[in-house]
């Protein structure tokens, strides 16, 4: 009887598609765990940058304010606080930052130490659209409803006067403050 030893067989066929099934399947798996590890690195670096961006704005607003009245103080906010103060900003915005505000468990997230908080601290919010994230040098980031807005809060007390917070309200895995993404 001849053999016929053209090709290859059935098993080692089956064997072969297992194989790069099982290939596949892994480097889908850490495919997507990398694509989410950089979103949330995205994420933190545009907060970082939206932060320090801001703080000394915010510190020169205090030193320059420190000896003036308080309807003084209230007149000069425009010229060195960056964005849209919330209650100006568009509705569907003050919608989504509404409902983190109104949640209590964002809320104790959110607040930066108990001292602070003993000091009567308290914070000005106001929205960074695309075109002041622009003009922060931050040309590539957006502020819109698909990525999250972005939302800075201003440490409105002289004591401690470079305290600024980001929350962004798209946030990552139920995370929305710089404070909180960075102990990610």
């Amino acid at each position: 009887m001849k053999k016929n030893d053209k090709g290859i067989t059935m098993l080692s066929l089956v064997v072969m598609l297992v194989v790069l099934m099982m290939l596949a399947t892994i480097t889908m798996y850490y495919g997507n765990s990398a694509m989410k590890e950089a979103k949330l690195q995205d994420l933190k670096t545009n907060m970082l940058l939206i932060q320090a961006a801001v703080k000394g704005d915010l510190e020169k607003y205090h030193f320059e304010t420190s000896n003036l009245s308080n309807s003084e103080k209230i007149s000069k906010k425009s010229q060195y606080l960056k964005g849209i103060p919330i209650e100006n900003a568009e509705s569907d915005i003050k919608v989504k930052f509404d409902a983190l505000a109104n949640n209590t468990e964002i809320q104790l997230k959110t607040q930066i130490s108990d001292d602070y908080q003993q000091v009567g601290g308290n914070f000005d919010y106001y929205y960074l659209d695309t075109n002041t994230l622009s003009q922060l040098g931050l040309k590539d980031v957006q502020s819109d409803d698909e990525n999250g807005y972005y939302i800075v809060a201003y440490s409105m007390n002289a004591t401690y006067p470079n305290i600024v917070e980001v929350i962004n309200t798209k946030g990552y895995k139920g995370n929305y403050s710089l404070k909180e993404i960075e102990g990610i």
